[in-house]
């Protein structure tokens, strides 16, 4: 919501001020703008979309500890608080 009041006003102010103003990075800013996910974000939908399938695979029936073993027998080594996390 920042990130586009700042897109939709660009014209009228300059975009230094906005972000120093609204707390934002201007990097992270340009970064939106440009539609460049950092490789972290790209790991966590991935996991996410992992998790997903495996829970309603096992009909909605494993917690986060069986969620480790599952994905870590897959290769994944996440914490069971990030999986925790993500199956919120």
């Amino acid at each position: 919501m920042i990130y586009t009041f700042i897109r939709n006003n660009e014209k009228i102010f300059p975009i230094e001020k906005m972000c120093k103003i609204l707390q934002v990075g201007q990097r992270s800013y340009y970064q939106w703008k440009n539609g460049v996910i950092s490789d972290r974000k790209q790991r966590g939908e991935l996991v996410k979309e992992k998790i997903t399938s495996i829970y309603f695979d096992s009909k909605q029936r494993y917690g986060s500890s069986r969620m480790i073993a599952e994905l870590a027998s897959l290769g994944n080594n996440i914490s069971r608080v990030r999986v925790a996390k993500y199956m919120n």
